[in-house]
């Protein structure tokens, strides 16, 4: 399993580089805390960055793809309710390492399979707003994936659980198989923190303290 930082805060990035494997963004992220992709990319190296472009938008995900470590997001869906299939699928084809994302059923992971998308990510957080199954789907499409990777010539897809909301949510993932959690800072911080971690740490600083007195 791997861990992803869902951001696009490169102060954040640089805190957490010693345990994260990729970066992911989109715009929401990019409008709200600020950075670039351009300086994300610098400070990650060959980790891939995942770089969400216009739904439908050919032009804007070859542009993006200009960097060899970027993945481009891709949704399944567009605005007006069609399907990106074919333009993942072309892009594919192009060389373009393709993510298809802001998917919620295994109907959709299946699709966005077989159009031969590298990443496939599900939303646990957004699931688990509609349905109390929401550990159910992932588990169900996690193991779809891994089948098809397997049966495949190649390694792909990946499975990536983002809109991660708790510390649950990462545990569930992990439970359920996912390969990459895409993490936003805040719950970094939550799974870092323990209180009886820190509690025994301040029992051993302050007997090494009077040991040392």
């Amino acid at each position: 399993m791997r861990i992803f930082l869902d951001t696009s805060d490169v102060n954040a990035i640089k805190k957490w580089l010693p345990v994260i494997e990729g970066v992911t963004t989109n715009p929401v992220l990019l409008e709200k805390e600020g950075g670039s992709i351009k300086d994300v990319l610098e400070l990650v190296g060959d980790m891939p960055v995942n770089v969400e472009v216009a739904s439908g938008s050919m032009k804007g995900a070859i542009e993006a793809a200009r960097a060899s470590n970027v993945v481009v997001k891709m949704p399944l869906l567009r605005p007006d309710g069609g399907d990106n299939l074919m333009l993942i699928q072309e892009l594919v084809s192009r060389g373009i390492k393709v993510n298809c994302t802001c998917l919620f059923s295994l109907g959709q992971v299946m699709l966005a399979t077989k159009a031969g998308a590298d990443y496939v990510s599900i939303f646990a957080g957004r699931i688990g707003d509609e349905s109390k199954y929401y550990k159910d789907t992932m588990k169900d499409c996690s193991y779809f994936v891994m089948n098809e990777r397997f049966s495949g010539i190649d390694e792909k897809p990946y499975m990536i659980v983002g809109s991660i909301r708790t510390v649950t949510n990462v545990y569930d993932a992990v439970e359920a198989g996912a390969d990459i959690i895409t993490i936003p800072p805040p719950i970094m911080e939550r799974l870092v923190m323990h209180q009886n971690s820190l509690a025994t740490v301040n029992d051993f600083e302050a007997a090494y303290n009077r040991l040392s007195s």
